[in-house]
């Protein structure tokens, strides 16, 4: 990017370029309906308005991924109120949902694309690098529990990635830190395929020290590759996602200041049949997850060489639901599942002899299984009084019954197009591989005994369509974690793995979205959090409020230009000396342009324009007081070619 004139380049698109094709199509047109009449199905999976559903939920679309311009899935989502993303010491992109901050790993919220898990069951971190980001139709989130309906994970949420099923596509991206980004997109008779390549040397990130006193001086390099199908035959829908992602971090646990790499291989696959039934549908799933994992430890001082530590796991589970219709006011889904996993041994082997080391977090495979009823109930009393009931139960090998998970929503139309909401959900998450079993003596310690941890939901919103150029909704909740699986200070130079109290929340949430004029249209959401922490006897260690503001002007029939900025408050943070402070709190502004031309459309993206500096507070270890953000000003061009 150092050879190119980013005001040139800009000039050219925004004066040069309109004048070739100024009778061409309007591509850019907005549509009012489309933007304030969403529809969203993954909030009780039954196909409903955003205004109307019995959930407090957003959406995405391939046009706003577009326009804002987001290199991931994962910046995409921080767009939305009360979201707020993290890049952990451990190479990890974290979505903290309403101050559940998920620690070092993305455990709070499952994430889905087309319905099937993308979460893994050694970390329970979630991965939403398995498909290109130009196959995504739309993303549906859902900001409030849903094990009721999707099990465990769904603590703070659930997101939903849903891909397109037309168009061809061929796309190229450029930019700062050697950034280069290309993707393949195709659409046959009965099949999608999807296929992208990443390379990023990263931004530099210089810290102050680790526990050591090592100073902190690398690239948070990262390279994925990724391919998607989704293919049609005889009935039956299969989705397969496989990618190799490897990525930068600075830190494996209290005592390791190594600065290494991780490197994934990831296979899903997922069966879907939807088979009449006498009056009603028969669905029936099969899933398969596999990741193999090679984390290296550049420097491990209990061993005196670097180390790579090693892992599988894998995950088998079935499906079927049943769903019928009673009239045109009542619905019932009834369903049952069974879930095996898997773990291979977690060893850490010596890059310089090749020996597995005694401190190996586990050397015997583990595995586990589960089964869960789950049933829910829509109906209609009024053509303006909906509601819908859920329940849950589930029974797992080692951590016994869940209990009943009960989901309530009830909506009432006080005006045309105006809802009144009152929610109630709960939600669980089981304890992974790691936090059951791992055992090296002062340094990671798990606990077999673990509970799973829960949470309790209450919300109260509005959502109203004002007229045919604005809609907002507004969201108070209160929620009460218990039972949190976090970690702690166990001894001087090590952690262990351990129910916590727990913490309450509250906070309200506004997303405003407004058609300005033919030609302009604005997002805007901000979101207020705050509560107690019962293990700091006080204020979690969150961010209180975020904002963000998205707004989109059409230039010309080929050109639009979007402003996004993004305002995250300062988050505190407490050392193990109890030594506390605060890491500042940041605004990020891009400036996106677009110009298309027949099949081909070009951007321009500038990021971060003010150059902020910011970093994160460091959650889990406690030993040091920060670990990275975001990089600072850079700037990506790319262009598309529709087939």
């Amino acid at each position: 990017m150092n050879k190119i004139n980013l005001h040139f380049l800009s000039t050219f698109l925004l004066l040069v370029c309109p004048s070739v094709m100024a009778d061409d199509e309007d591509l850019f047109k907005l549509s009012l309906q489309e933007l304030l009449n969403i529809n969203i199905f993954t909030a009780s999976q039954t196909e409903e308005s955003t205004r109307s559903t019995p959930a407090t939920t957003s959406v995405i679309t391939a046009d706003q991924i577009k326009q804002w311009g987001v290199l991931n899935l994962y910046e995409a989502l921080s767009y939305l109120p009360g979201i707020v993303l993290n890049e952990t010491y451990m190479g990890y992109s974290t979505l903290t949902f309403r101050g559940v901050t998920p620690g070092l790993y993305n455990t709070k919220a499952l994430f889905m694309i087309n319905g099937q898990a993308m979460n893994e069951n050694l970390f329970g971190s979630s991965h939403l690098e398995g498909i290109p980001l130009e196959m995504v139709e739309r993303i549906e989130v859902v900001r409030s529990p849903a094990s009721s309906l999707y099990g465990s994970n769904a603590i703070s949420g659930v997101v939903n990635v849903i891909t397109k099923t037309e168009g061809n596509q061929v796309s190229f991206r450029a930019g700062s830190n050697q950034h280069q980004y290309g993707s393949l997109i195709h659409h046959g008779e009965n099949f999608s395929f999807g296929a992208s390549s990443l390379r990023d040397d990263g931004y530099q990130y210089n810290g102050t020290f680790d526990e050591l006193g090592n100073p902190v001086d690398f690239d948070f390099n990262q390279s994925i590759d990724n391919i998607y199908l989704d293919y049609h035959i005889k009935g039956w829908q299969l989705n397969l996602s496989y990618f190799e992602m490897e990525k930068a971090k600075f830190g494996l646990n209290p005592i390791v200041p190594q600065h290494g790499d991780n490197r994934y291989e990831t296979l899903s696959v997922s069966l879907n049949r939807v088979q009449p039934l006498g009056v009603g549908t028969l669905n029936i799933w099969l899933d398969y997850y596999s990741q193999d994992k090679e984390l290296d430890a550049n420097s491990f001082p209990p061993l005196g060489n670097p180390v790579t530590n090693f892992n599988e796991v894998t995950r088998n589970k079935g499906e079927v639901q049943y769903k019928q219709a009673f009239g045109d006011r009542s619905e019932l889904i009834f369903g049952l599942s069974y879930q095996q996993d898997k773990s291979e041994p977690m060893i850490f082997v010596d890059q310089v002899d090749d020996s597995i080391s005694p401190l190996s977090p586990y050397l015997d495979a583990q595995d586990d299984n589960s089964m869960a009823a789950y049933a829910q109930l829509t109906h209609a009393y009024t053509d303006k009084l909906n509601s819908v009931i859920g329940l849950r139960w589930e029974d797992g090998k080692d951590t016994g019954s869940s209990g009943m998970i009960p989901r309530f929503g009830l909506t009432y139309e006080l005006y045309p197009e105006t809802f009144l909401k009152v929610l109630h959900a709960e939600a669980y998450r089981s304890p992974t591989f790691l936090e059951k079993h791992a055992s090296v003596d002062g340094i990671l310690l798990g606990d077999a005994e673990l509970e799973r941890e829960k949470i309790k939901t209450t919300e109260l919103g509005i959502n109203s369509k004002i007229n045919d150029n604005n809609a907002v909704a507004i969201t108070g909740f209160y929620l009460d974690l218990g039972d949190e699986i976090t970690r702690r200070s166990a001894t001087p130079s090590g952690t262990e793995y351990y129910n916590s109290p727990g913490r309450q929340m509250y906070g309200l949430e506004i997303e405003w979205r407004s058609v300005l004029s033919p030609k302009a249209h604005l997002d805007f959401n901000v979101s207020y959090t705050d509560g107690n922490d019962e293990v700091l006897d006080g204020d979690p260690y969150i961010a209180n409020y975020t904002m963000n503001l998205m707004l989109n002007y059409r230039l010309s029939n080929q050109i639009d230009i979007s402003l996004t900025n993004q305002t995250v408050s300062s988050k505190d943070y407490i050392l193990n000396n109890n030594e506390t402070g605060s890491i500042g709190a940041y605004n990020l502004t891009n400036l996106i342009t677009r110009y298309r031309v027949h099949n081909l459309e070009f951007s321009l993206r500038l990021k971060n324009l003010f150059d902020e500096d910011y970093t994160y507070p460091e959650f889990v270890r406690r030993n040091i007081s920060e670990i990275p953000g975001g990089q600072n000003r850079s700037a990506y061009i790319g262009v598309s070619y529709n087939y």
